[in-house]
């Protein structure tokens, strides 16, 4: 299943620059990298217990949601 990974905004101004979601992810067992054109907004492909693994880990500082598609009819 894809998950958007993203940085929380609010932890991103001038002299702070938090982990960005693709370094946050990046060594983490179990997740492959699917997309990372913005560092702080990257899609992975994962299962949802390393998923939920990740959402505990990273609460403070990343966002870690299911990747929702929708078609234009």
């Amino acid at each position: 299943m894809r998950y958007l990974v993203t940085t929380r905004r609010k932890l991103i101004r001038p002299g702070n620059e938090p982990t960005t979601a693709l370094a946050a992810v990046g060594s983490f067992p179990g997740v492959r990298v699917v997309s990372y054109a913005d560092p702080n907004t990257v899609t992975i492909d994962t299962d949802e217990q390393t998923a939920e693994r990740l959402r505990n880990a990273l609460s403070a500082t990343h966002f870690v949601e299911p990747e929702i598609r929708r078609g234009l009819h």
